[in-house]
């Protein structure tokens, strides 16, 4: 039997709220990276998603819910934000590292994505973890976002949505407190859900 939980909105929140106070910090100190495309997913704050991650698809999330028409895409959560080292634990937690960014790394399986689940137009994609997995650092803390391991099929022109999931071969934790919203369980995780237009020409930035 498949596990799916989510994250608690709580924990979201928080996420959000720190994912925005790191590009806002640090968007300066990063390369650069080329861009192929036009394509750019922009933050209310004026950061550019796509020069942060370093890829040229258009992203699909919360400040960002168009797609052109044609247009290979990828889906984004929150990063998720991890403590450097294991402050505090649930009970019967297992570290596969020294820190909790290893841990993480040792049992990221890759993710998922279900569009238009429910439908005729039903697609699932799921995509393996690899080096292409973006790591970052704000204040001093690891952080680490999914969005680079994927390559979503153009779709037909109209309303859409896509799941996310995150998927782990045994329970990780951030090592920040020993609560329930601070670790993600073996299995597949709904770590985002977003609902998004194809449109012929689509506005690109947000």
């Amino acid at each position: 039997m498949m596990k799916l939980s989510s994250l608690s909105l709580r924990q979201r929140f928080v996420r959000w709220s720190l994912v925005l106070v790191f590009v806002i910090t640090s968007i300066a100190l990063l390369p650069q990276p080329a861009q192929a495309s036009d394509n750019h997913c922009i933050l209310p704050n004026g950061v550019d998603l796509n020069l942060l991650f370093g890829i040229t698809e258009q992203i699909v999330g919360r400040f960002c819910p168009q797609v052109d028409s044609g247009e290979h895409w990828t889906a984004s959560g929150s990063p998720w934000f991890m403590n450097t080292s294991f402050e505090a634990v649930p009970e019967g937690f297992v570290p596969a590292g020294a820190t909790p960014l290893e841990d993480f790394l040792a049992k990221f399986v890759g993710v998922k994505y279900v569009i238009d689940r429910g439908t005729l137009q039903e697609q699932t994609y799921v995509f393996p973890t690899s080096d292409k997995l973006w790591i970052g650092t704000v204040a001093g803390l690891p952080a680490v976002n999914g969005v680079t391991l994927s390559l979503l099929n153009p779709l037909s022109v109209g309303d859409h949505f896509v799941e996310l999931y995150w998927v782990f071969s045994a329970m990780h934790c951030d090592g920040f407190a020993a609560a329930a919203e601070n670790c993600i369980p073996a299995g597949e995780t709904l770590y985002a859900r977003t609902a998004f237009v194809v449109t012929p020409g689509a506005v690109q930035s947000y």
